[in-house]
């Protein structure tokens, strides 16, 4: 095993740590995601230098995405064993083993594009005063209700400004599972059910009341298909309980200020309510790098 190299940890270190524990980053990601930071880096070359001092200090780890791409395939990092505890102390429990382990190939593209629409969410946000205050990774949360169980792929708390805050959970669709069957396997359909049941346990105004994003990283026409289905299956159609939007369409342009989001009745929306997003003109445009 190599031997550890001893580096000074200051508070831009605690942020790159504190990001790379909400998911996987490449070094593109991670400055892009750094405009959010005290500090952000502006020299992508001085965070790749960074990263190799926290990876040969053993806080942090990489290995190659399987991506198709021009060039070299970027590489994704990921916090260690010491990496964590470094952020939550000696005796916090620890994650999974595969919370610190290699992403196995099939679910690169998967990951890749999750943490696109994070970083995505939270570097927009910015430009309004919007913050991620709460963020659960992939799997980590259980809904479960009567004969259902789900797990979403990340759930998040937006807060505003004025401290009001919006939870949601994310359903990233690769356009791989059914969204229609009749067995009793894993399928669109039965999350939808799942999700639209534990949903009716709430009132509008519960503080716990969730929405789910449905981000389709494929083909976005494959959205008719999926709130065709929630509206058949829906309790109370009158109710929101789903947004969806394509991947690509969210990275052009801004969630916050354009209704790009729609429910199953075909309404056009914003992910939270225009009276809540702060309207001063943003200072910077933060639209994702290229080589992210």
């Amino acid at each position: 095993m190599p031997k550890k190299f001893r580096t000074k940890i200051g508070p831009r270190d605690i942020e790159i740590l504190e990001a790379i524990d909400r998911c996987p980053l490449t070094a593109a990601q991670l400055k892009w995601l750094s405009n959010t930071f005290e500090m952000p880096f502006r020299d992508e070359h001085n965070l790749r230098r960074r990263l190799r001092l926290l990876g040969a200090s053993g806080l942090i780890r990489c290995w190659p995405y399987a991506l198709v791409g021009d060039g070299r395939a970027p590489r994704y990092w990921k916090l260690t064993r010491d990496g964590y505890r470094l952020l939550y102390g000696e005796d916090a429990p620890l994650p999974r083993r595969r919370h610190f382990e290699e992403i196995g190939h099939g679910r690169h593209h998967h990951t890749h594009a999750l943490t696109q629409l994070v970083v995505r969410l939270i570097t927009a946000g910015q430009d309004h005063g919007i913050r991620m205050t709460h963020f659960a990774r992939e799997n980590s949360v259980r809904l479960e209700t009567g004969s259902f169980t789900v797990y979403p792929d990340c759930g998040f708390r937006l807060e505003t400004r004025e401290g009001k805050s919006y939870c949601f959970h994310v359903e990233l669709d690769n356009g791989s599972e059914r969204v229609r069957t009749r067995q009793d396997v894993e399928s669109i359909e039965r999350k939808l059910r799942a999700y639209d049941a534990h949903q009716s346990q709430f009132s509008a105004d519960d503080p716990d009341r969730y929405m789910v994003l449905f981000v389709t990283t494929r083909s976005e026409a494959r959205l008719d298909h999926v709130f065709a289905l929630a509206n058949d299956v829906m309790r109370n159609r009158q109710r929101t309980v789903f947004l969806g939007c394509g991947l690509e369409t969210l990275m052009r342009h801004d969630p916050y200020r354009e209704a790009i989001f729609r429910d199953h009745r075909g309404l056009k929306r914003t992910i939270l309510p225009l009276n809540q997003v702060a309207s001063e003109k943003p200072t910077e445009r933060m639209t994702a790098p290229a080589s992210a």
